[in-house]
């Protein structure tokens, strides 16, 4: 296979330059076990490889076909490499696929792949996709109780986790892979391109996933390794001496590296774009005021592309025992729904020629979606007036107060001003709880002291597919799902805690639904039920939209959605 140039600027490639990136914020982890923010995904396609990834495009169809990466093809029944009755895959790695140490390099093996599955399932740093793996890998779920039963040690889980057994997952020699599933699932290879799925090399074993000590000891087996690492301010990747590109159809590595300069204001950081000193934004987007005049001129620096982004949405937080455990109550929760003014949030986030409102939870661009407006209002504006009706009936007759918690960088507070001066219409009080991006999956959204206490109730966020097309799995799944979840476990990206046995059966029974249609059928079903739970609070299908310099060419949005950094290339600067 060979990479093409496409899309704007396919001019023959240019060699060579630094990708320089200006942002606010950092990472949510470098370590590809638990990585799953938009702006870090980009990085890793730079210094991690899988068995099977997608093709970089600007066609999003295109984008969506698995292809091989470290394995030499796709196992399907027409190769032999997926058994008649589509549980078990093989995989063969190819030969010069290597990590770097400081030794040279040494090839990718099977045990590396195999290592790099069972991370995910680490007790002390579970990664938040793993619920994927649980109910789709053969003996995954009873592996994670092993290792949850080891010792909370980090020596005692690292020699579990190498000496326990993942039945789903063997090493068959050194490049051999067989992995066998509880029953056929037709994502599985959509599973195995994330980043969770990146092999391990045993120099892994005695750190906790995330942590500073794994962070410093980060091996690379693609284009380019991160050389530096200083948290919110600085990240700088460089060439990989032991990448072979021989190995590699997906990754054409035309820059020199990438230069991540963090803590920048963000006036101040399109300013840097805008006059060519700086190559593209990192974790924020242009400023809203400057939109208006980047979309009327056309500018080619402006990307905008549909990305099935559920974003944002408002997180309810069953658990929080404020305001007499108000959010317990249905006709609350449906209260918020109608409080909500869509149109204005919209406002914030560009208006409609880049964002949907939403009054459900799956977009256009899933297969399974069908619209539904939901506690649909006129225009999205919210009704007030049957927001304060709930509240009454609820027994919130004099309104009640509850407290928001939102990145405090970017748009965010923004649009908190726009939810916060909403819910006030209906007689809800929201205190602001601003917080940095990882405080706010860390010490918040994921935190169940944070959610059980109540030190927030309502949370901005929002949710990017983890592939495109039949991938009404990336959202309901992660956001709903609450099968053999402990209350003090770990949640995965169910930040609110919802829980709903027939939300539970119904998707246990559709990601083991063979067929493609009927499996649709109890997704919309899912999304039923949880929006008569009033679960979830959307409000906007969100596009992507990112500004870089007149240098930046080849700028493939899909399928890492703030850019491929490892098939763009640089033109020369002016003068």
């Amino acid at each position: 296979m060979t990479i093409s140039a496409t899309g704007a600027g396919a001019a023959a490639p240019r060699r060579g330059g630094v990708l320089t990136l200006v942002g606010a914020g950092d990472v949510d982890h470098l370590d590809p076990a638990l990585a799953y923010h938009t702006v870090t995904r980009g990085l890793l396609r730079c210094y991690t490889r899988q068995l099977v990834q997608y093709v970089a495009s600007r066609d999003r169809a295109a984008a969506g076909r698995i292809t091989a990466d470290l394995a030499t093809e796709v196992p399907a029944r027409a190769n032999g490499r997926l058994s008649a009755d589509g549980r078990v895959y093989v995989f063969t790695l190819r030969k010069g696929a290597a990590w770097h140490t400081p030794a040279g390099p040494r090839q990718v093996t099977a045990a590396d792949v195999v290592r790099g599955i069972k991370r995910l399932a680490h007790p002390l740093a579970p990664c938040p996709g793993l619920p994927y793996y649980l109910s789709t890998i053969e003996g995954m779920a009873g592996f994670r109780d092993a290792l949850e039963r080891a010792p909370r040690d980090p020596a005692a889980i690292a020699e579990a986790l190498e000496a326990t057994d993942l039945p789903g997952v063997r090493a068959d020699g050194d490049a051999e892979v067989v992995v066998t599933l509880r029953e056929p699932a037709h994502d599985l290879l959509n599973m195995l391109a994330l980043p969770f799925a990146t092999p391990a090399p045993a120099e892994y074993l005695p750190f906790v996933p995330g942590s500073p000590e794994l962070d410093a000891a980060l091996m690379s087996n693609g284009p380019y390794r991160v050389t530096r690492y200083v948290p919110e301010r600085r990240i700088v990747l460089e060439r990989n001496p032991s990448w072979d590109p021989a190995t590699d159809d997906l990754r054409a590595a035309h820059i020199d590296g990438v230069d991540v300069r963090q803590g920048v204001a963000e006036e101040e950081a399109h300013r840097l774009v805008a006059d060519g000193e700086a190559d593209m934004l990192w974790d924020i987007q242009p400023l809203t005021e400057r939109l208006p005049e980047l979309l009327a001129s056309s500018d080619p620096r402006l990307e905008v592309y549909p990305a099935g982004l559920f974003s944002p949405y408002l997180v309810v937080n069953f658990a929080s025992p404020n305001e007499g455990g108000a959010l317990g109550s249905r006709l609350v929760r449906e209260a918020l729904q109608y409080a909500v003014d869509k149109e204005a949030v919209s406002r914030v986030w560009g208006g409609p020629r880049l964002n949907d409102i939403a009054d459900q939870i799956l977009p256009p661009l899933c297969a399974a979606h069908r619209p539904v407006r939901y506690y649909g209002t006129d225009h999205g504006r919210g009704d007030p007036a049957r927001a304060r009706r709930l509240l009454a009936e609820a027994g919130y007759g004099d309104g009640l107060t509850l407290k928001l918690v939102y990145r405090d960088r970017d748009i965010h507070p923004e649009t908190a001003e726009a939810v916060i001066k909403a819910m006030d219409r209906a007689g809800i009080t929201v205190e602001p709880v601003p917080a940095s991006i990882n405080a706010l999956f860390d010490e918040y959204l994921s935190a169940p002291d944070a959610v059980r206490t109540g030190a927030w109730d309502l949370a901005l966020t929002g949710w990017e597919p983890d592939w495109y097309g039949d991938n009404a799995r990336t959202y309901l799944q992660p956001l709903l799902d609450s099968r053999d979840v402990a209350p003090d476990g770990d949640w995965g990206a169910n930040f609110g805690r919802y829980r709903s046995e027939t939300v539970n059966d119904l998707l246990a029974r559709a990601l083991s639904c063979g067929d493609a249609e009927e499996a649709g059928e109890l997704f919309r079903r899912v999304e039923r039920e949880a929006m008569r739970d009033a679960g979830i609070v959307p409000i906007l299908f969100a596009h992507q939209y990112w500004f870089h310099s007149t240098r930046v060419r080849n700028w493939l949005p899909y399928p890492v959605l703030n850019g491929d950094p490892t098939n763009l290339w640089l033109a020369e600067r002016a003068g």
